[in-house]
């Protein structure tokens, strides 16, 4: 099957419980056939694996109950939640029971780890309450659910089943991003969708107000003062909207600031789609489309050690037309440039002989940062911090 909504599709769903005199058994599955041989006219030809090969997974050893596990056998994966609960009104004292979802065996199924939990302790909740597994009144009404769970997931990626006027089933599948890089005081985010038309009632205060001072220009810190907010929350803010890719990041633009090509850049000049969107990203307001070659050798000119206003007198010329903001911008988000940060190098410093603010920026200049990231923390200018610097010794940089 195909993948829906960038989920891998379920290949199997079935339901497991440990009988007392006749071992782990397996309950519903579906489709019909899957897992164990089936007498139902629909039923695969052979199941998809040895299920007695891997029972004693299924319904395991109390002690690797209640924890999530993955077994792969042959070409698939199969992810279940066993649980595993203790009384006297069972059989051996205990109900063993394990809701299994099988997958191809190269399927990135961590969209379904939560699901698969969530189920199994739904599961364990109504059994606890009304002997909902148990009870062998019940085991039409959990065919029927297992089924909808199977076809839902696969067709919607989302399930809602009424279970009796106070009990659900309410699950859905939700993509796993990974978490956002750190971010920091002099980053730049710069929007990647239009954040007021998604805005709604639920919004956190602070986010909705610095929704309107992201506009790829004001850094971090600043988005915090013109808002009037905590630093620290518009922080958290900004990283939530990056993990939903809601905003991109990029250090703040400056003409002292010197940028370099990547390995990469060769793909302006391969990649039809990316030179397009690069003419049209570029462009100043009501100016012509460059051409590609002319903006890949525009590129090409950027080397370390020269700043944007010694690479901008260069090229004057060739650069009219063109937003040099977005220009950089556009180099540096698709990964084709990036960005020579400057760190400045001091030793043998007394540090006690110094000002307060000089203090503070000869203890940053010693953690190995970047004149951005000083700058920003301490909010003087870069020439302020140069000179401040240098009336302490010789200040080595560092280019990288």
């Amino acid at each position: 099957m195909a993948d829906f909504g960038g989920f891998p599709q379920i290949l199997s769903l079935f339901y497991a419980t440990f009988h007392p005199t006749e071992g782990t058994k397996v309950l519903y599955q579906v489709p019909p056939g899957s897992v164990v041989r089936s007498t139902d006219s629909s039923a695969f030809n052979a199941p998809l694996f040895d299920f007695e090969s891997i029972n004693s997974y299924i319904i395991p050893k109390p002690q690797l109950c209640n924890k999530l596990l993955t077994i792969r056998v042959n070409n698939y994966r199969i992810v279940s939640h066993p649980v595993h609960i203790w009384g006297s009104s069972y059989a051996r004292n205990s109900f063993l029971f394990n809701f299994c979802f099988i997958f191809h065996k190269n399927a990135d199924i961590s969209a379904y780890n939560p699901v698969v939990r969530k189920l199994s302790k739904m599961f364990q909740a109504l059994e606890e309450q009304n002997k909902f597994l148990s009870s062998s009144l019940m085991n039409e009404g959990l065919k029927s659910i297992v089924d909808q769970i199977f076809e839902d997931l696969n067709n919607y990626c989302e399930c809602f089943i009424p279970i009796d006027e106070a009990n659900s089933i309410n699950i859905k599948l939700f993509p796993l991003h990974p978490p956002p890089p750190r971010i920091k005081a002099f980053h730049v985010p710069i929007s990647a969708v239009q954040l007021k038309a998604v805005m709604d009632v639920n919004w956190d205060p602070t986010m909705e107000k610095i929704v309107e001072f992201i506009d790829g220009i004001n850094s971090v810190r600043k988005i915090a003062e013109l808002a009037d907010t905590d630093y620290g929350l518009t922080r958290k803010c900004i990283q939530h909207l990056m993990y939903y890719g809601c905003v991109i990041v990029v250090d703040i633009f400056q003409f002292s600031n010197s940028y370099a090509c990547t390995a990469d850049i060769s793909a302006l000049a391969k990649d039809r789609h990316l030179g397009d969107e690069c003419q049209s990203y570029v462009a100043s307001p009501g100016a012509k489309k460059r051409n590609v070659c002319d903006l890949l050798e525009l590129y090409c000119s950027l080397h370390n050690g020269q700043t944007v206003k010694e690479w901008y007198i260069a090229n004057r010329d060739q650069l009219r037309g063109i937003d040099i903001r977005r220009f950089i911008s556009f180099g540096i988000i698709k990964g084709i440039i990036y960005r020579v940060n400057i760190f400045p190098v001091l030793e043998d410093i007394n540090v006690a002989a110094a000002n307060p603010t000089d203090k503070q920026l000869l203890r940053l200049t010693k953690k190995v940062k970047h004149f951005d990231d000083i700058c920003t923390d301490i909010q003087i200018p870069r020439r302020q911090a140069m000179q401040s610097l240098e009336a302490y010794g010789d200040v080595v940089l560092v280019r990288a």
